[in-house]
């Protein structure tokens, strides 16, 4: 019986070395847009400094989640989570979003309270 072998293309090479590649630069691609949204942050200094630090820390641990949350394109340095319903941003050691966010009138969102839902209609 003849077994089927596939043979490894000079285009799957360069394939797998591309994904490789990728892989490798995340991190450093990473810190780049921190840098950027730090520059561009008008937070205080020190809260930009506690932001970029949180960061390092979910780089290392490789939450890229979070990290693009806190510094990708739209990225927001005092984000620490995310709800799990919405998606807002949550912030402080008690993670709890910002009240301008609030209500998000999404169905079932842990934050959304009725006496927000009904001041918002007024």
């Amino acid at each position: 019986m003849k077994e089927n072998i596939k043979i490894e293309t000079p285009e799957d090479k360069l394939k797998k070395e591309i994904k490789i590649l990728k892989t490798e630069a995340k991190p450093y691609l990473a810190y780049r847009r921190l840098i950027l949204t730090a520059a561009k942050s008008e937070h205080e200094p020190k809260e930009v400094v506690e932001g970029l630090k949180f960061a390092a820390k979910q780089i290392k641990k490789k939450n890229w989640a979070l990290v693009d949350r806190v510094g990708g394109t739209s990225g927001d340095l005092m984000a620490r989570g995310a709800c799990p319903k919405c998606e807002i941003n949550l912030v402080g050691e008690d993670l709890k979003p910002r009240e301008f966010t609030l209500p998000c009138l999404i169905k079932d969102c842990p934050f959304n309270k009725e006496d927000q839902l009904t001041m918002k209609e007024i």
